[in-house]
């Protein structure tokens, strides 16, 4: 097949590290490497474009673009990846159109509260306009599905899931033992958490784990909170850290990607509270290496968790609950185990990311042929 693809919430070279980012490129890599034909049809970000009039008269121009750059690329679907109310997709719709193709959302969200809202009620209905004149629909979500069914016959819907390749974040005892000798944590339990520590609700997740553990840190002596990750909070959560907890937390700064699997194999339990996460591609990550999770039950955790048998999770904002969680988990290694081997199982089972990609490739297939019968 010959692809035009398009992201227009955040173009998959952005710099800034995200794991939508790392769902769209992977999406786009994975199609790449078996064989098909992309075409960046246009790498213009769309991200609250519908409350920036400024910014219209460029759009149409970059429109313009796209739409000689995909004519002349001459393929057989449009695919976009992720489109919402913040950032709509108003490219592919009308040029998949215009060329007589077909047209594709993988990642496709909707939800009717932001029609009730002046200030999203544009980007709702753009999105709305997107996905209603999409001939599929991929929801990689539970409650995206359910709400995109209020709108798409089934024949155009399909639910599938995210994954990461098991392979990369596999359990390494030598990676294990070199993080923990050159951090000096031998003998201690270790919990590891990782985010972008930006001032918004990733901040506040990391707030709330530090707060989480400051008691831990009474009934288990020997045991490190790890924070992975870098940005404008970072020196704000410092302070706290040091205020609540001293020195049994440290910031590793950022980690690239390909790292993570030492850390991982280092920790006893992955913590990451996820307020407002979406799923979290960290979840999947850190169970695939064994690790049980401990974590909010929002959204996000509850997709990628299997409560009581990968992790523990416990109502939003509910600090002490965590803590009691954490407690749990460090003081019962046999619990531990059990659930990192489920954790680890249920990676390979649910979220293989080749397994769940081939069958978005099956269906791509299926919906390019309808041009030619």
């Amino acid at each position: 097949m010959r692809i035009a693809f398009f992201a227009p919430h955040k173009p998959i070279d952005h710099p800034q590290p995200s794991g939508d980012l790392i769902i769209g490129r992977t999406l786009h890599d994975f199609l790449k490497n078996q064989g098909h034909e992309l075409l960046v049809a246009s790498d213009s970000r769309l991200r609250h474009i519908t409350c920036k009039p400024a910014q219209w008269p460029g759009l149409y121009l970059e429109f313009r673009r796209a739409l000689k750059r995909v004519q002349e690329f001459k393929p057989d679907l449009w695919l976009t990846y992720h489109s919402y109310y913040k950032s709509p997709d108003l490219l592919g719709p009308h040029i998949a159109a215009k060329l007589g193709i077909p047209y594709v959302i993988y990642q496709g969200v909707f939800a009717t509260k932001y029609r009730r809202n002046f200030k999203t009620w544009a980007g709702y209905i753009s999105n709305k306009h997107a996905l209603l004149h999409a001939d599929h629909v991929f929801a990689n979500k539970d409650r995206d599905f359910r709400n995109l069914s209020r709108i798409i016959i089934p024949e155009k819907l399909s639910r599938t899931y995210v994954g990461i390749e098991p392979d990369k974040f596999q359990y390494c005892a030598v990676s294990a033992e070199e993080i923990r000798n050159k951090h000096g944590l031998n003998g201690e339990k270790i919990i590891l958490s990782t985010a972008m520590l930006r001032e918004d609700v990733k901040a506040q997740s990391i707030s709330d784990l530090i707060r989480a553990f400051t008691p831990v840190t009474k009934e288990i002596t020997q045991t490190t909170l790890l924070i992975a990750g870098d940005g404008e909070a970072r020196p704000r959560l410092e302070q706290l850290a040091a205020k609540q907890a001293g020195g049994k937390i440290l910031f590793l700064g950022r980690v690239e990607r390909d790292e993570l699997y030492k850390y991982y194999s280092a920790a006893d339990i992955f913590a990451y509270p996820g307020i407002n996460e979406a799923l979290g591609m960290v979840y999947l990550e850190a169970q695939c290496a064994g690790l049980p999770v401990v974590a909010y039950s929002t959204p996000g955790p509850k997709e990628a968790v299997d409560q009581g048998v990968t992790g523990l999770l416990s109502p939003e904002g509910d600090i002490a609950a965590m803590t009691t969680n954490l407690i749990k988990l460090l003081s019962n290694p046999s619990l531990c185990e059990k659930m990192g081997n489920a954790a680890t199982e249920r990676i390979k089972t649910h979220f293989n990311l080749t397994t769940n990609l081939k069958k978005v490739e099956n269906r791509l297939n299926k919906v390019s042929l309808w041009r030619y019968s």
